[in-house]
């Protein structure tokens, strides 16, 4: 499995590659306590981009999987105009 996270060092040989599957898993936990985790599996895909440089191909990411979040456990007034944008769009995508 590929792992790609700013709290730990990756240590993948292989490259990601266009249909490789991964999973997406945002969570939190509390140590001790309890934790959550929303897990949904995605398929890595050749996108198009506005500039090429120098030829690069780019790669992307597309849902196989769909969980709605349940919006009565988020703090939406916690969240940035980003992050609440995110949502809104993974809803959309969802539903």
């Amino acid at each position: 499995p590929h792992g790609m996270s700013l709290s730990r060092i990756s240590t993948n040989e292989v490259g990601l590659e266009p249909g490789m599957t991964l999973s997406n898993e945002p969570g939190y936990y509390e140590d001790g306590a309890f934790g959550i985790r929303h897990e949904n599996v995605m398929v890595v895909r050749e996108v198009a981009t506005d500039n090429r440089f120098g030829g690069k191909r780019y790669l992307g990411f597309e849902h196989l999987t769909l969980v709605p979040f349940q919006r009565a456990l988020v703090a939406v007034h916690m969240l940035a105009r980003d992050e609440l944008q995110w949502l809104n769009e993974y809803h959309a995508e969802v539903w």
